[in-house]
Parts: structure tokens; sequence; C-alpha cells
């Protein structure tokens, strides 16, 4: 009967262990156990790490259980500049999971993401099967499930945690957190103050890293690291940033690197230093005795730009050690240059980033009517009565070229979301988002294409097979195709002004007013010199091809789809591609093929350059 009951026991604790990795819920949760062990384990886990906050463990049959829920959240990663980051319950970093050498643990990972994850254990000694590692060492956690990872912490360190799945765009999200172990029996000399300091990047409205942070927060809202005269102090730096190395130096002290990737640093091996370069997934520990004069020294990473925030100084990687009853002059730098970063174009940027709070609604959807209506700036041009057949010739050919860059430039935007969801497929993400994206794209050409097909045969069933479109109705059909462009115009002013991108969302009202202002002229060529066009005309077409981009901005500042975005962005390439066929035809029909090819590389040229402009720019 004993053995029978240590069968059972063992058999309880093997399951708590390596059981199913994959569960249908949330699994145990803090509820399970009484709120005294609770409060015990967090008071234990935060006692030397109050600059994160530390996972209280769950205690059960001996292994210690710790559940993350990554979600999206709103985070203030500068003042004023809000993202919605991927977090780890909520936080940026993630909790810091720490235990001690030799302790079973359990990590329940349950994914409220809107698209699949994983984690991998950075460092730690872990089985091939809890690695993290999308197709290749587990499928991915899909929206919805929940994953538990299983290992025990045999070597003492600092090591990371972070997804492993898209990582480029979920790095950069905030997808990450702090792994701490503790040895079975601490070593001497022992630390005073023991400190985590992760470095990260991020991508706010940008293709690249323009935004560094320190424990998720980009100065003046770093934390300085608080010492005592006489205290051996310990941080544990991780850099996490996607791309970027950073340089750390501290003022006023010098420290040793004790440990390197969770490894020790033997004591003959170790250097006095006050500058350290840590690459992308290193960690390093540092030591030094706070023996400095008591006051505030500065801490900062040593590449000027990433100690920017998006261009305007001083801001990320820039915090302090500070002294116990020291005044606190770290947030007195906000107002200063900095190492004159604001004023020397280092990082190419000077001054503050406006960008913080949404735009009123009312204010933007003024603006997003200002840019819209600049397509009548082009129109005029309809009102030219007397032109040579050379010249219309050469204008058709212009506003072909026009049109030749808007679709091209409109197949490249559509086909963005396509291959960003191809990409998630190939890391083992859900299909279905894919086949939607693809549906839509295909779907929205047809029609677009095919609604201008059947406008066509109905205009010359009416008129005759011989009879030609006219330039009235030419015009009124290019307008139309421009119209379905300038609605994804308008879609990313209003996600822009909503989401706080203030000055993204300017930018874009600048650029995309110039823009139309090309595109009005497309629409006007075919009117030049034909002698029948009145102010009415015009004015219906600009509201056929701008007004869309005002719509677009009142639903882009509510309401943000891939999917939407991409059916008008193909809705209009498919009506391009049929007015391109139309205005071909009638410049065959006029002649002058040489000043024609000449004109068409003109439109072509104009539309480029205008859309190197906004793009220079930064939009």
């Amino acid at each position: 009967m004993k053995t029978a009951t240590l069968a059972i026991i063992a058999a309880c604790l093997a399951a708590a262990l390596d059981g199913p990795a994959r569960a249908g819920t949330t699994g145990l949760l803090h509820s399970d156990v009484s709120n005294a062990d609770v409060v015990a384990a967090e008071s234990q886990a935060q006692r030397s790490y109050d600059l994160l906050p530390a996972l209280p463990p769950v205690p059960q049959g001996g292994v210690k259980v710790f559940h993350i829920v990554a979600e999206v959240k709103p985070w203030e990663v500068a003042p004023g500049v809000v993202t919605q980051a991927w977090t780890y319950s909520g936080t940026v970093p993630g909790p810091t999971i720490h235990v001690r050498q030799g302790d079973h643990v359990r990590v329940l990972l349950t994914n409220h993401l809107p698209e699949a994850t994983t984690v991998h254990w950075h460092g730690l000694p872990v089985d091939a099967d809890m690695d993290g590692v999308p197709g290749l060492s587990q499928n991915p956690i899909q929206p919805g499930e929940t994953f538990a990872y299983v290992f025990r912490a045999t070597e003492p360190g600092t090591y990371i945690y972070h997804t492993h799945f898209d990582d480029l765009n979920q790095l950069d999200r905030g997808l990450y957190g702090a792994v701490v172990v503790d040895e079975a029996k601490p070593a001497r000399p022992s630390y005073t103050r023991d400190y985590l300091m992760l470095l990260s990047s991020w991508r706010i409205f940008s293709d690249a890293e323009n935004y560094f942070s320190i424990n998720g927060k980009s100065y003046p809202l770093t934390k300085a690291f608080k010492v005592k005269s006489g205290d051996r102090v310990r941080i544990r730096e991780i850099n996490i940033s996607g791309t970027e190395s950073h340089t750390m130096h501290v003022h006023g002290h010098r420290f040793e690197v004790v440990a390197v990737d969770g490894q020790p640093v033997a004591q003959a091996s170790r250097q006095r230093m006050i500058t350290l370069l840590i690459g992308p997934g290193e960690t390093r520990d540092i030591a030094f005795r706070a023996d400095a004069k008591p006051g505030t020294w500065l801490f900062h990473c040593h590449i000027a730009d990433h100690m920017m925030n998006s261009g305007a100084g001083p801001g990320g990687l820039v915090t302090a050690v500070q002294y116990e009853n020291a005044p606190d002059r770290l947030s007195a730098l906000a107002g200063q240059d900095v190492m004159q970063m604001s004023n020397s174009g280092a990082g190419g940027g000077g001054g503050k980033d406006p960008s913080g709070a949404p735009l009123s609604q009312a204010t933007t959807l003024v603006l997003g009517a200002i840019a819209g209506l600049t397509i009548f700036f082009g129109l005029p041009f309809a009102a030219i009565k007397r032109v040579s057949p050379g010249g219309i010739a050469f204008f058709n050919a212009i506003a072909i070229g026009v049109l030749f860059f808007l679709l091209f430039d409109i197949l490249r935007q559509a086909g963005e979301p396509l291959e960003t969801a191809l990409q998630h497929v190939e890391q083992g993400a859900p299909k279905g988002p894919f086949w939607g994206l693809l549906l839509t794209y295909l779907g929205g050409f047809a029609t677009g294409l095919l609604s201008l097909v059947f406008f066509s045969r109905s205009f010359f069933l009416k008129h005759g097979a011989g009879a030609s479109m006219t330039p009235l109705a030419l015009a009124t059909v290019i307008a139309a195709g421009i119209g379905l462009h300038n609605f994804s115009e308008g879609l990313a002013i209003g996600e822009s002004a909503a989401t706080g991108a203030i000055q993204l969302a300017l930018l874009l009202i600048v650029g995309f007013g110039l823009h139309n202002m090309t595109e009005g002229f497309g629409i006007a060529a075919p009117l030049a010199g034909s002698g029948g066009t009145n102010v009415p005309s015009l004015v219906k077409l600009g509201l056929i091809g701008g007004a869309p981009t005002f719509f677009g901005t009142v639903i882009g500042y509510h309401f943000v789809s891939p999917l939407l975005s991409v059916l008008f962005l193909t809705l209009a390439a498919g009506a391009i591609i049929y007015v391109i066929g139309e205005m071909m035809t009638a410049g065959r029909r006029i002649g002058y093929k040489e000043l024609a090819t000449v004109g068409i590389f003109v439109g072509f040229a104009v539309g480029l350059g205008t859309d190197l402009i906004l793009t220079a720019a930064g939009a």
C-alpha cells in the first residue's frame, strides 16, 4: 500500500514537471494558493529588484509556477508618446522571473495577442522542445491558447525570456523580460544593491528603431539607480534591442564585468572599465563600489542618437546613479541640450518630438479636408482653350506618366500587408489572414477594372460602337480612380492623428496634398484645349478625386483595417489600368509619338519626385 501511495505521489510530481505542454485553459492561477503564500513570495522576489516588478511564483508540489499573459496594452514610452505595446502581463519589460538554482519551474504563457507567438529562454539550459523556436521546437502558440514551458534552473545568472516569433516586429513592440537565477548558496561578496537594466528599442511610426528605452521607458521617464556611499552595486545589463548595440557609460565610477551571458568572469580576467559595449541578445553583470563624491552621476549610452527620442534630445538611454540624499537632478536635463544633441544635427533632428496626445477629431477632419482639396490646384489647367495638337499629345502623355507612377505606388502599398501576412504563415501563423488579404487584393483589382469596362460598354451601346469617350467622361473616370486611391491616404492620416503621431499626421497631410496637386493635373489633362469645360464640371471632378481623402480620414480616425486599405488601393489600381488604356488609345489617335514618349517620362518623374519628397521627410 505504501509503495502504491509513493508511486501515485511520484506520478503526480512527474506530471507537474513534465506534463502536457499545451493546455486549453490558463492553468494554475494565484487564487489557487493562500494569499499569505503569494505575499511572501512577492516580497522575496522584489527585495532586490525594485526597478522592475517580479512575478510571484505559485508553489505547487515542489514546482514554482508562473503565469504570464501576452497581451496588447497602451504603454507610454516617452512623455506623451503612447504606443499599443505587446506586453507580458501588461508591462514592458515583462515581469521578472526570479528563481533559485535547482528550482523546478513551470511557466504558463497564455496568448491574447492578435497573432501567434512563442517564448525563447535565452541562455537558459532547457530541453529542445522547450526552446520556443516555432516550427523547430514547438508549434506557435495561437491566439487564445496556453502553452506550458517546463525546465529546471540549473545555472545561476542573468538571462532573458523573449518572443521568437516574427522577432523583428514582436521584440520591438515589447515582448521580453528578465530571468534571474540566484545561486543555491550565494557566493561572497554579496551586493547591497542589485539592479536590472534592460536596454530595448522601439519602432514607433518608423521602419527603423527610433526610440530607445531603459526598463521600458525613454528619458525623461527613466528612473535613477539609487545608492548609498560604500554600497557594493551590481547592475545586470541586458540588451534586447532588435538590431542595435549600445555603449553604456557611467560617470564618476569604474566597474568590472563580473558575468557574461550568465556565466561568471574569473577575478583574474576582470578589467576596470567606464564604458561597456553590449550587443543584441547579450547580458553583462557589472559591479562597482559606490565610492564617488555623493551626487547624481550620469549613466547613458554613448551612441548619440540612442540618447534621443525620434531625433529629439535628450531622450532614450539616459539615466543616472543617484546617491542617497543627493538632489534629483536627472529630470532637470530634460530641458537642456545634453552633449548639444538637439542642435548638433546628430541623428537628424532638433527640438521636441510633437508626438503625443491625439489630435482632436474636428482638427483632424479639417486637415483631412485640406489635404483632399489640394487636388483643385491642378484642375485650372483644364481651362486652357487653345492648345496645339502637339501640346495636347504632350499633356495627355504627362497625365499617363503620372498615372503609371500612381499605379506602381498603389500596387506596392497594397502588396505590403500581403507580404507581411505571407511571412507570418511561413513562421507558422494561421493562413486565414493571408487568404483574406489575397482575395481582397484580387477582388478589389478585378472590381476596379471590370466596373469601368462595363461603364464603357454601356457608354458605347448608348453612343454607338464608333464613338469615343468625351474628354469630360475620361476626366471623370480618372478622378474616380484617383479618388479611390485618396481614400486610402485618408485612412493613413486619420490613423496617425488618432494615435498621437501628430508629426507624422501633419507630414502626411502636406505630402499627400503635394501629391494631390499632381493628380489634379492628371485629371485636367484630357480637358486641356477641349473648350467645353466649365467651373461646375471642375468642382465636380475635384470632389470626386479629392473628397475621398476626407472620408478616409473620418474612418481612419475611428477604425483601422488592413483589409479596408488593401480593398480601396486595389480598386484604384484596377480603375487606373483601365484609364491608362483609354488614354493610350486617345494618344495614338493624336499622334506625335516621340513627343508623347517624352511626356510619359516627364509625368512619371513628377510623380516619383513628389513621392521621394514625402519619403525623405520621413512619412
